[in-house]
């Protein structure tokens, strides 16, 4: 293969250019069939796990209780002395203009507001006030009695949930809260959720500062920043790129060749994409976030290839001008060098691109949606980058210095390890001091690798709307705010629970579970008020006379469900007639929050406004939800709101961990099955295999040390490290073997390849670690942090290379050699 490709470079290089434009040209034709994606932005939601509990609990949702379905919170943050009466007056005609806007008024829930000036109002009047009226006296007096009344202690707990206050308990803010359904048109919600930021912006609340929070801005925030982050972050790493190959090279037409050839790399992966996405194929969403990372990636990946291609190449010019002085006019020496280097970098670039391609398509295995993409098109850049560097830059180079024969000019020989100040001396040391004592120097290596897999197992993993956000962004410091003062961002939770309602079992469970959530003390942290809807809710309405459960009560269904209740034994028949007779009585509220299936078990949802501060404290309410019910354990599914997090939180770890197995299998395999067909020495692949999985924990350990926690971005990370690693080891393992079988010493062998191979891997190692240091100018965080674990990865790589593989690498040959004495 590489022979051929080869002899068709050296015969007709014009041909393989011709060739790449036409490819150029038919990738291009993508961005005419590609169609933007519809439905609104959805930034969290796209990760929900294909396949999980609490995806089928969504849909399950949706089809029983389409109007519980898409929730989404309108937040009103005000900052100020919020228990004002004007506060208060001017917060409840911020709510009223919100809540009567034609965009808005569609999709409001039937008690679409909720907070602290509802619950104001709410004590206001059972002492006979209204809000309208109130004075400031009035209000601090009703507060102080009603922080005194033990018969009102739940209303001023839900208070003092949605009202933060300062060290010395002054007001300094206030949340309230509207409800919106998506009613079947989810760009509508979208809509009306960025109609009531412009409704804000526009009116007066003084005396207070108010800002509202929503998904919607959120989601249109991050991907107005990915957009004009992403041709910043790409001008940036090509031009440290030049500077790099403008100093390994000392030649302006290498490096215009290079960045020609990143460029139709980059367009060969944008038209990829345009050809996957909706219009075309139709399985890649072109506004992933994640994809931003790939024309960053690409950049600093694929000038290794062209930096293998040329650094080869100019030896093998240096090696023909050894061999003859005084070549003849018609001998194309720049044509034989580079089928040279074309056949001799074949192999290890094949297999250093097929790796790293596989790496990324391990992520197909991620339950991760956008993973996935991202694997997808990162690895089709990577074998465009493949195909373009080892085939236009080698054409392009030969034309070029075909031209410069023809004028009687020489071209550059100098080696790419020369460029880079000292690692011509230091390369040959390391190789000596590595040779000298090996077992040392994987003594060494294992005790820093047993410390870092400790230091990993401390590692936390977590994931948040903000890691979407610039961190300068308004709602970015909205956030923060929501979580330093009100124990975090303020949603709805829906709990699925699947069971056969018919049961008596069933109805005790429900109430038993409909009594703890509205008790202030037994009901899970987080939970900042009672169930807003629930079958405990509305049998509360009509089977209970209080004053507190409304006016719907009804005394043949309370003598029901009474009946039920007294006794143990009633039958699926009795129970069944209870239910019928409070779908009777209320058909609509019914349907709301019960669904009596003939096909499958029967579902009932809970709605509960939750605030939570971060995703331990998460994990735990979702945990006690769980606990309270007494029935089957997978009866109960909680959706909405934060629960995604949670379950994103818990499944990305172990997600990874699959896709990083699967990485090191296949690329093992691969380099086994090499080195066994090629040189019947399977042994090598094991070896090649060995520093990369050293690396890997180094960084895991290193990420503790540097207190980057688990996320999407350093995820992706971990397993670009396997593929960005074995570029390394395959190159230097490979010239090993070409150096051993000349050298009459072991230590000549790994001398010569670290000097050569080892300084074109120097130089590239610094074009992609800085490459990807573009990554810090991101206005994400964990795309900052992907920026520094990459530069670390690199380097760890590099180090393992020159020091753990070299060891390796001597033990082995000292090996063979014994046995062949």
């Amino acid at each position: 293969m590489f022979r051929w490709q080869a002899r068709t470079i050296q015969r007709s290089p014009q041909l393989v250019l011709l060739a790449l434009g036409a490819v150029t040209l038919a990738m291009l034709a993508g961005f005419l069939v590609r169609d933007q994606p519809e439905g609104p932005i959805d930034s969290t939601g796209i990760f929900l796990p294909a396949g999980s509990d609490l995806a089928e609990a969504t849909d399950a949702i949706r089809e029983s209780f389409p109007e519980a379905a898409d929730l989404r919170v309108v937040q009103i943050l005000a900052k100020g002395d919020v228990l004002t009466a004007n506060g208060l007056r001017s917060i409840r005609d911020l709510q009223a203009a919100i809540i009567s806007d034609p965009a808005v008024e569609p999709f409001l829930v039937d008690e679409p507001l909720y907070g602290y000036v509802q619950l104001i109002e709410l004590a206001a009047a059972d002492v006979g006030l209204s809000l309208d009226a109130v004075t400031d006296t009035q209000v601090s007096l009703g507060l102080a009695q009603l922080a005194q009344d033990p018969e009102r202690a739940e209303l001023n707990d839900l208070l003092g949930r949605f009202v933060a206050r300062d060290d010395v308990g002054t007001p300094i803010a206030g949340l309230s809260l509207i409800i919106l359904d998506d009613v079947g048109d989810a760009l509508g919600q979208e809509t009306a959720q960025l109609r009531a930021h412009e409704i804000a912006d526009s009116f007066d609340a003084s005396p207070l500062d108010v800002a509202i929070v929503t998904l919607a801005k959120s989601d249109a925030e991050g991907k107005d920043a990915r957009e004009q982050n992403l041709l910043i972050l790409t001008v940036i790493a090509l031009a440290v790129i030049v500077v790099l190959l403008a100093l390994f090279y000392r030649t302006q037409s290498d490096v215009h060749i290079t960045m020609l050839g990143l460029g139709m790399t980059i367009l060969w992966t944008l038209g990829a994409v345009s050809w996957l996405s909706p219009g075309g194929v139709g399985i890649v969403d072109p506004d992933n976030i994640l994809l931003t990372l790939v024309p960053v990636l690409l950049i600093s990946l694929s000038v290794d290839y062209a930096l293998q291609i040329i650094g080869r190449y100019r030896e093998a010019l240096r090696d023909n001008a050894a061999q003859g002085d005084d070549p003849e006019p018609d001998d194309d020496r720049s044509g034989r060098a580079m089928a040279r280097s074309v056949r001799l970098c074949g192999v290890p670039v094949l297999l250093a691109a097929g790796t790293t391609a596989v790496s990324l398509l391990a992520n197909l295995s991620s339950r991760f949606e956008p993973i996935a993409d991202f694997g997808i098109i990162a690895s089709i850049g990577v074998i465009s980058g493949w195909i373009v560097m080892t085939s236009f830059v080698p054409s392009a180079r030969l034309i070029l210095d075909r031209r410069l024969a023809a004028k009687g000019r020489e071209p550059t020989t100098r080696p790419v390890a020369d460029t880079i100040p000292g690692a011509a001396a230091v390369l040959p040391r390391i190789a000596t001091a590595v040779v000298r004592r090996p077992i040392q120097v994987l003594g060494t290596a294992i005790v820093i690798t047993v410390l870092a897999v400790v230091a990993a197992n401390n590692l936390s993993t977590t994931f948040s709307v903000k890691d979407f956000l610039p961190k300068d962004s308004d709602t970015f410091k909205s956030f923060d705010f929501l979580e330093e003062n009100f124990d975090g961002s303020a949603t709805l939770m829906t709990v699925l629970v699947e069971t056969d309602v018919d049961s008596n079992r069933a109805v005790q469970d429900l109430t038993g579970l409909h009594t703890a959530l509205i008790d202030p003390v037994r009901r899970p942290n987080g939970i900042v008020g009672a169930p807003l809807a629930s079958a405990g809710t509305l049998l509360a309405d009509w089977t209970s006379q209080s004053g507190q459960a409304g006016d719907s009560y009804d005394a043949d269904v309370a003598a029901a469900f009474e009946s039920l209740a007294a006794g143990n034994e009633a039958t699926d028949e009795e129970v069944r007639r209870a239910w019928e007779q409070l779908r009777r009585a209320d058909p609509e509220g019914f349907a709301e929050v019960i669904d009596l299936r003939t096909d499958g078990f029967d579902r009932t949802i809970i709605q509960i406004p939750v605030a939570v501060k971060d995703n331990e404290a998460l994990q735990d309410l979702i945990d006690e939800l769980e606990w309270l019910w007494r029935g089957v354990s997978g009866e109960i599914t909680v959706t909405g709101g934060d629960a995604l997090i949670a379950l994103i939180t818990e499944e990305l770890a172990a997600s990874q961990a699959l896709s990083v197995g699967l990485v090191i299998a296949a690329a093992l395999a691969i380099l086994v099955a090499h080195f066994g067909i090629s040189r019947s020495r399977p042994a090598l692949g094991l070896i090649t295999i060995i520093p990369i999985a050293v690396t890997l924990a180094w960084l895991l350990g290193a990420m503790w040390v540097l207190g980057i926690s688990y996320n999407m971005g350093t995820a992706l990370m971990v397993v670009l490290t396997i593929g960005i690693g074995v570029d390394y080891t395959i190159h230097l393992t490979h010239r090993f073997l070409e150096e051993h079988e000349e050298a009459e010493r072991v230590v000549d062998g790994i001398r010569n390849a670290m000097t050569t191979t080892g300084g074109a891997l120097l130089a590239s190692a610094l074009t992609t670690a800085l490459g990807l240091l573009a990554l810090l100018f991101s206005p994400l965080v964990p795309m900052q942090e992907l920026g520094i674990l990459a530069a670390v990865a690199i380097l760890f790589g590099l180090i393992a290379a020159f020091t753990v593989l070299p060891s390796l690498l001597v033990l082995w040959a000292r090996y063979h050699r014994w046995r062949a004495h």
